[in-house]
């Protein structure tokens, strides 16, 4: 269970952090005729750049930079990478409409020393997330795109080397819009979300050995988290070669802790850079979709 956690935890965090938002658009292009022209394997490397909160409704901002190498396996029932947004895939039930599949988060590392309202507070471990995720295509062609709405329900794990502690579930209800042009892909998404208690415990809790002058014990609530909205970019430079960029913003107003002192700002903003470079194809060749 651990290595595929952490061979999972490598993907979701390449996949997440480049946010293609979306089946990527190079496929697409390749797919105007056939998926089976699409190799089975492909090894590329990917490089990402992200400035944004620390963590939800916080002020801090973080940096966080690094390459990663990004597999991508294309099976009859199991798909890795082939979707940056969704880089662990299972053909679980879909029809033209309709699909079942699994849904991956991912909520990055944070070093509490470096987050004035959390010094001297345990560090912020890397928090995956993963379970169902019920998806429904509602409109084509709608200004030009697609429209997709989504239910998804994830336990969250956060991974203290590797050793994964459950840190409870999260609750997603997903609007996103998805465009194509000639070598782009433009995606639009709003994600309101809702958190158990321990979830929410993970960002907002204070126990009272940690509690001070200035930052209180306090007990986190489930309940709703806050709203997410993003955009993206991609973009195929060469056949080999994909440029992605967007942002992301959160909306927190109303949240069930907003009166934690881990709480800091009722809004965030983020932004980030990637890219995917492939180096190698396998000659087998992917089933058809």
């Amino acid at each position: 269970m651990r290595p595929l956690l952490f061979v999972a935890t490598l993907l979701i965090m390449a996949g997440n952090a480049l946010a293609a938002d979306g089946k990527q658009y190079g496929d697409g292009d390749r797919t105007a005729g056939s998926k089976a022209s699409l190799p089975l394997w492909e090894m590329k490397l990917a490089g990402f750049g992200r400035v944004g909160a620390a963590y939800p409704a916080s002020e801090e901002i973080e940096t966080n930079v690094f390459p990663a190498p990004f597999p991508i396996y294309r099976g009859k029932i199991l798909r890795l990478g082939d979707d940056t947004d969704k880089p662990v895939r299972t053909r679980i039930f879909q029809r033209d409409r309709v699909k079942l599949d699994i849904d991956f988060g991912f909520n990055f590392p944070a070093d509490s020393d470096d987050i004035d309202v959390r010094e001297d507070m345990p560090d912020l471990d890397p928090l995956v997330e993963a379970g169902p995720e019920f998806e429904l295509r509602f409109a084509d062609k709608y200004a030009g795109g697609d429209l997709y709405l989504a239910i998804q329900a994830r336990g969250a794990w956060a991974l203290d080397g590797l050793d994964p502690g459950s840190k409870g579930s999260i609750f997603t209800t997903e609007l996103r819009y998805e465009k194509f042009y000639p070598k782009t892909k433009l995606v639009l998404k709003v994600q309101p979300e809702w958190a158990s208690g321990d979830y929410m415990e993970y960002f907002y809790e204070v126990d009272a050995e940690f509690a001070t002058a200035e930052r209180p014990a306090y007990e986190a609530k489930g309940g709703y988290l806050g709203t997410k909205f993003g955009f993206s970019v991609s973009r195929q430079i060469t056949d080999d070669f994909e440029l992605i960029g967007g942002a992301r913003f959160g909306n927190f107003k109303g949240a069930r802790n907003d009166d934690s002192p881990l709480y800091t700002d009722k809004t965030t903003a983020g932004v980030f850079l990637a890219f995917l470079w492939k180096f190698w194809e396998s000659e087998a060749r992917a089933t058809a979709e």
